[in-house]
């Protein structure tokens, strides 16, 4: 492992308490939407799905958000969609029913389909949606239960996934650190990136995980420091 790689420090973020306060909770939320707002989560999402074949000829899709928390990044993807030309039914699914309850009512344009559910057992029939897709959720996971959400989300998804996360490097941990207090409103959001960034993993671990019981995925490094986990069937 680089000098410019930490090991791996798995963690329980706050914002998974299901006990955190209602005002802190919705104050980590809004500071993880400015965070899509700013470095494009779901802008990377969508110009990826909009560079699909199967997209392009149906100009339709049923995308699955998983670890949605406010659904407000769900709802981006689904805008940057509609501006592609696809007409796109988008659900937000999370483990906790406040987070998206929370994002709901702070919604200007009303609630996107959503429900609460464990993403390790969805409760949804095989190949039931087109795409799965994720922003800063896999490094919640230890790699045998990552390996078990890859094979839940293969199941569902009838098209693929594309699955975006941090990757674990001093240089963000060094950067959040410093620009945390600036960056973040809340301190569950300070705290919680700078574990997110030391459970996360990298480009190698993820691509060993992904390729286990011959899954074919596609890992690549996207600025700044995140990974995109991408699938497709032929």
């Amino acid at each position: 492992m680089s000098l410019l790689v930490p090991p791996r420090r798995p963690s329980r973020e706050l914002l998974d308490d299901p006990s955190l306060g209602c005002d802190e909770m919705a104050g980590s939320l809004a500071d993880i939407a400015a965070l899509d707002r700013q470095w494009g989560g779901s802008r990377i999402l969508a110009r990826w799905l909009l560079g699909r074949r199967a997209l392009q000829a149906s100009r339709r899709a049923r995308v699955l958000d998983v670890g949605a928390g406010s659904g407000e990044p769900s709802r981006r993807l689904r805008q940057g969609l509609a501006d592609g030309g696809v007409a796109a039914e988008v659900f937000a699914l999370d483990l906790q029913w406040r987070h998206l309850a929370a994002g709901a009512s702070a919604a200007p344009d009303g609630p996107l389909p959503a429900f609460a559910a464990n993403a390790l057992r969805l409760p949804l029939a095989d190949e039931s949606v087109d795409w799965v897709v994720s922003t800063l959720f896999l490094h919640h996971f230890t790699p045998e239960e990552l390996a078990a959400l890859l094979a839940e989300i293969g199941r569902v998804a009838r098209q693929g996934f594309a699955l975006l996360d941090l990757r674990r490097h001093v240089f963000p941990l060094a950067f959040v650190s410093v620009a945390g207090r600036f960056l973040f409103r809340t301190r569950t959001s300070r705290l919680d990136g700078l574990a997110s960034i030391r459970q996360a993993y990298t480009r190698r671990e993820l691509a060993a995980i992904a390729g286990r019981e011959g899954r074919s995925a596609r890992v690549r490094r996207v600025f700044p420091y995140r990974l995109l986990l991408t699938a497709e069937r032929s």
